[in-house]
């Protein structure tokens, strides 16, 4: 009876070991995430091979999707997008929100100015003074929306471009477009989740305001108030004529 007894607590204990063996064994995967091989290894040259090899994940991932919708879904200003998520994710343009927010503003916007080139008689595409006009108006106007409603992403401001010079004009590549900045987003959330790095699911921890200036007389933060401002903060803009709040 005692021989029962130990045999199976030996059994209990021996499972119970492999149990933390496995444990272990999976625990070693946790190795290869970017925190972990920081603190081992030259953490520039393994944030540039981070980058490359997310990169070419990133427009891979795009490629073969493209091949299995049959719908292309690579475009020229996702370049700078995958760039930045990858290079800077935690700068709040970099986050899902500024980025899918951002690229419909500029697809909207890049709508708009396309449907007043048509109007005004002009070819898109082609470079006279009205097209000169119409397009640096539509990156103003796309860029003063996003400092307004705060959803800066400037690689939003060459959606527009694209949209106005008639290389998206089909309602089916705005489409296409808005579904490949998702799935970029989404695979940037999850690479980065993967290698211990944050990154938000949606909405940045902390957006920009305003535009940041340095001036002569010192750096000039619009999104700072009065109460955290240096004395050279405040000289800038009392010079300028900004408002303290």
């Amino acid at each position: 009876m005692n021989y029962t007894k130990n045999k199976k607590t030996q059994d209990i204990i021996t499972e119970k070991r492999h149990h933390e063996h496995i444990l272990w064994k999976l625990s070693k995967i946790f190795r290869f995430r970017f925190w972990f091989l920081a603190t081992r290894t030259d953490a520039r040259l393994l944030s540039y091979i981070y980058l490359m090899a997310t990169c070419f994940l990133a427009v891979m991932s795009l490629g073969i999707a493209a091949r299995f919708c049959s719908v292309n879904l690579i475009f020229p200003s996702l370049g700078p997008t995958i760039f930045m998520q990858f290079y800077a994710p935690s700068s709040p343009m970099s986050s899902p929100r500024n980025t899918i927010l951002g690229h419909l503003i500029g697809c909207l916007i890049g709508l708009c100015f396309y449907w007043l080139t048509i109007k005004a008689g002009g070819v898109p595409g082609t470079i006279s003074m009205e097209n000169v006009a119409i397009l640096g108006a539509a990156v103003g106007t796309c860029g003063t929306i996003m400092g307004i409603t705060g959803l800066l992403h400037p690689p939003a401001a060459s959606t527009t471009l694209l949209i106005v010079f008639g290389y998206l004009g089909h309602p089916i590549n705005i489409m296409a477009f808005s579904l490949s900045s998702i799935l970029i987003s989404f695979e940037a959330w999850l690479v980065h989740k993967a290698a211990g790095i944050k990154f938000p699911l949606w909405a940045p921890e902390k957006s920009d305001v305003g535009p940041q200036f340095h001036t002569k007389l010192g750096r000039l933060d619009l999104s700072k108030r009065s109460e955290n401002m240096s004395v050279e903060e405040i000289a800038a803009r009392l010079a300028s004529r900004q408002g303290i709040k």
